[in-house]
C-alpha cells in the first residue's frame, strides 16, 4: 500500500474528522478528497502557543513586555492573529503566555528569526526563566472571523491552553482519536467555546510537550462551567489522562494596552 504524503494525511484527517464535525454544525456537505473543495471549506493554519516563566516580573516591566509581545502582530507582517497575557493562575512556575497564528510553517520560521521577536526576547531575557513551546498544524473554518479570530468573542473572553506529553508507545490511532475529540468540544460546548484547535508538536527546538490544544472561551464567568462541563471532564478522564505522562492546563485573559493599567 502506498504511504500517504504529509499533505495527503492532512487532507485525510480534515475529511474524516473535521468534515463530519462541520456537518453537525450545519455547514455545507462534508468535503470530498478533491483538494479544491477541501480548501473551500477549511483553512490550514499553524498555531503557536508559548508559556513563559517570569515570576519576578513586576508591574512596569510587565507592561513593557506585554506591550512588546502584543504589538508583534503589527511589526511582523505574517501574523494572522495574536493574543498574550498573564495567567489567571500560575502553573509550574509559568506566569505568562502568548498565542500566535501563522499561515504556514515557513512564515513561522521567518517569525522565529525576525528582528521584532528577537528584540522582545532580549527584553524578556533577564526575567524569563524558561518557556514551553508547541507549534502545531490545525484547521479552521475558511472565513475571516475564524482565521483571524475577529470580533468581540475573541477580543474578550479567556484563552485556555493545554500542553500534553503523550506517553511513549501510544498508537497513532489513539492520538488521532484524542485530537478528534478535542475538536468535537467546539460542538459539544458551543455555548461557551468560540473556537478550538489542537495537534502534534512540530517545534524545531527542544520538544518538552508532544501535543497541545487551545480553546477560546466566551467569558471569565464561564470558565468554571467550562471546567465542569461533562464533555470536558470526559475528555480528560477517558482520552487525556490514560495516555499522557504530563499535562499543563492554563488560562489567561487577553491583554490590551488601551484598557490595561
Amino acid at each position: 500500500m502506498r504511504q500517504l504524503q504529509p499533505e495527503e494525511r492532512q487532507c485525510r484527517f480534515c475529511e474524516q474528522t473535521l468534515g463530519s464535525l462541520l456537518l453537525e454544525k450545519g455547514h455545507l456537505q462534508m468535503v470530498t478528497s478533491d483538494s479544491t473543495q477541501e480548501t473551500e471549506k477549511f483553512r490550514f493554519v499553524v498555531d503557536h502557543p508559548v508559556l513563559f516563566k517570569m515570576p519576578e516580573l513586576h508591574a512596569d516591566d510587565e507592561k513593557r513586555i506585554l506591550d512588546g509581545l502584543y504589538f508583534l502582530k503589527d511589526e511582523f507582517e505574517g501574523v494572522y492573529t495574536l493574543s498574550t497575557g498573564r495567567l489567571i493562575k500560575e502553573v509550574d512556575n509559568c506566569t505568562h503566555a502568548i498565542f500566535v497564528r501563522f499561515p504556514s510553517d515557513k512564515v513561522l520560521v521567518d517569525y522565529y528569526n525576525s528582528p521584532p521577536l528577537l528584540h522582545i526576547a532580549s527584553e524578556m531575557g533577564p526575567f524569563n526563566h524558561g518557556e514551553y513551546t508547541v507549534d502545531y498544524s490545525a484547521y479552521v473554518d475558511n472565513n475571516e472571523k475564524s482565521i483571524y479570530r475577529i470580533g468581540k468573542e475573541f477580543y474578550y473572553g479567556v484563552e485556555h491552553l493545554v500542553f500534553l506529553k503523550v506517553k511513549d508507545g501510544v498508537s497513532h490511532e489513539v492520538v488521532e482519536d484524542l485530537i478528534e475529540s478535542i475538536y468535537q468540544l467546539a460542538i459539544q460546548m458551543d455555548s461557551m467555546v468560540v473556537q478550538i484547535t489542537g495537534g502534534a508538536n512540530n517545534y524545531i527546538r527542544n520538544k518538552v510537550f508532544s501535543h497541545a490544544f487551545v480553546a477560546h472561551i466566551l467569558s471569565v464567568e464561564l470558565l468554571e462551567h467550562f471546567y465542569k462541563h461533562p464533555a470536558y471532564v470526559k475528555l480528560w478522564e477517558e482520552k487525556i489522562d490514560p495516555i499522557t505522562s504530563w499535562a499543563l492546563s492554563v488560562d489567561y485573559v487577553p491583554y490590551h494596552p488601551s484598557i490595561s493599567s
